[in-house]
Formats: C-alpha cells, sequence, structure tokens
C-alpha cells in the first residue's frame, strides 16, 4: 500500500499555482493543501478558486509569508511544500520564513517558486527578478533543506510578450543571430511536471529541467508565421554584447522594474546563459507536452 504525501502549495490561487494544485489532484497518492492568506478576507475571484479548491477535497490553511508565527501550524504534518509565489516583495522573505517553518517542523522536501530559466548559471544582476530565486535557492542550501528545482525555461503563453515580437507594427526583433536554442513549456505542463516531481523522491537535492519544445528565435518567427498566416519583418537590433549594454543604460534611467526586466529574461535566454541542461521532459512518458506550434495553433496568442 502507497503512503500518501501530504503537500502544501503556497501561492495557491495563483495562475500557476492553482494549476499546480490541480494536478497534484490527479494523482492519487497525495493530499493537497492549499495556503491562502485570508479565507473571509479574499476577493471574490479567490474566493471562488477557493471554494472550487474546497469542492474538490483541497484542504484549506491560513497562513501569511509575512507573519513566520501563523506558518508553523500550516506545515505541521506536510512532507512536500510546494511555493508558486509571484515576484514581489514577499517573494524573497516570504519564502525564507516558509523555509524555516518546514525545517521546524520536519518537512522533507521543498520546492521553490522558480519555473524558469536556469537562473543558478545566471550571475548576480543579470536579472532583477531572478536574483531573488538565486537568493531564496542559496538559503536553501543554508538551511540544509531538501529541495528539488523545476526549471521549464519561458512560459508559452508569454510568447507574443516577448520583446522579440513586436505585433503593433508587424516586426519580429532579435539581438545575436537569432540562432541560440531557447526553451518555452505552458503553465499547465509544467504544473504537470510539479505534480511528478512531488512524487519523486530521487529527484532530492537536485533540478528538474523540462521543456515543451526548444526553438531558436528564428524559428520562433517562423512558427509564428505559420500558424497565423501573417508576416512579420525580421529586424536584427544588436550583437549580445550591445543588448547587455542597452539594458544597463535602461536600468539606470528607468522608473521601474517593468521597463527593463522582460529584456533581462530575454538576455538570459538568447545569450545561452541560462540554457536549461539535461533536460528531462521524457522522464514522464505520459505527459505530452504541447509544442509551440500546437500552442499557438489552438489559438492561445
Amino acid at each position: 500500500m502507497t503512503t500518501k504525501l501530504t503537500v502544501l502549495v503556497a501561492g495557491s490561487t495563483g495562475m500557476l499555482g492553482s494549476k499546480i494544485v490541480s494536478a497534484l489532484l490527479d494523482k492519487s497518492n497525495l493530499d493537497v493543501r492549499a495556503m491562502v492568506r485570508s479565507i473571509n478576507d479574499s476577493s471574490a475571484e479567490n474566493r471562488q478558486k477557493i471554494e472550487a479548491m474546497q469542492a474538490k477535497s483541497v484542504t484549506i490553511v491560513e497562513g501569511d509569508l509575512m507573519k513566520p508565527e501563523t506558518l508553523l501550524s500550516v506545515c505541521d504534518g506536510v512532507d512536500v511544500v510546494v511555493s508558486a509565489i509571484g515576484n514581489n516583495d514577499v517573494t524573497v522573505p516570504g519564502q525564507k520564513n516558509l523555509i524555516d517553518a518546514a525545517k521546524h517542523q520536519g518537512v522533507k522536501r521543498f520546492i521553490p517558486s522558480d519555473y524558469s530559466v536556469d537562473y543558478r548559471k545566471l550571475d548576480y544582476g543579470d536579472n532583477d527578478n531572478l536574483d531573488m530565486r538565486k537568493e531564496v535557492f542559496e538559503y536553501l542550501q543554508i538551511m540544509g533543506l531538501e529541495y528539488t528545482l523545476v526549471l521549464n525555461g519561458a512560459f508559452m503563453e508569454f510568447i507574443t510578450y516577448m520583446p522579440l515580437f513586436d505585433l503593433e507594427h508587424q516586426i519580429f526583433q532579435y539581438w545575436g543571430d537569432g540562432e541560440t536554442p531557447l526553451d518555452l513549456t505552458t503553465t499547465d505542463d509544467t504544473a504537470k511536471y510539479v505534480a511528478e516531481a512531488v512524487s519523486d523522491p530521487s529527484l532530492a537535492n537536485t533540478a528538474l529541467s523540462v521543456a515543451g519544445d526548444t526553438l531558436t528565435a528564428k524559428q520562433l518567427k517562423a512558427t509564428y508565421e505559420e500558424v497565423t498566416g501573417s508576416k512579420l519583418t525580421e529586424k536584427s537590433l544588436g550583437s549580445i554584447a550591445e543588448m547587455k549594454a542597452w539594458i544597463a543604460n535602461k536600468k539606470a534611467s528607468a522608473s521601474s522594474l517593468e521597463e527593463y526586466v522582460y529584456h533581462q529574461y530575454m538576455y538570459a535566454m538568447v545569450s545561452g546563459k541560462g540554457k536549461l541542461e539535461r533536460i528531462g521532459s521524457d522522464r514522464y512518458p505520459h505527459i505530452k507536452p504541447k509544442t509551440v506550434k500546437q500552442f499557438l495553433s489552438k489559438g492561445n496568442s
């Protein structure tokens, strides 16, 4: 008889977090706990999500990442913590508090909120958002808590929002030679791989790198054109070194992170610096991840 694992999901009402909860529910060996800050004070949209989870026998627990005293009871009896916290002021201190509580309560494994390129290969300063991931990962290592990283490249849902596409002017623009392989995965498939990682003890203290598709920038352009029937004008913006200089100049004068952070993500990809290694998508052959062509063909663009 298989022993059931209790899994806690932080960020359970978010775009990815809610999909992770659904994917976990498809696994018969898991009891799922979803953490929310407040049931009664949640927005109407989040209350709907909470009610939907409760209807599927998900245990809802209240915990505030910035109030460490609320996290001990949340982590009590939990085997694996899955974090799906977005990029905000809570990302680092909140996850550190959750790691502390997990460690104190004897949680076996922690899956931090990564879901990106391989940020471990980046230098601090390459990407302001991924710097936060690096800091949390380093803290996990210091605390000695068993972990699994889930890395999926870029989400396909954001393809047309990438700096590569200027659809208003029907332009496809790129830095470098456009021939560097880029890893892309849907949020649905990423959530499925997270659910598998939870149940796979052999992934302890390592990364599960997955990709629904790997295309160069120019292949991405060709796929978009094939699916949509549109023609994009190709425009080279310069070398990778020029891209890095552009980002530095933009960051120096920017009034908000949004003015340059998407280019930082693009730099990590087109430079090859954040390229996923040892992609293990075929580790779970029952998952048939969508390719970019399949994704765009279903009107998701």
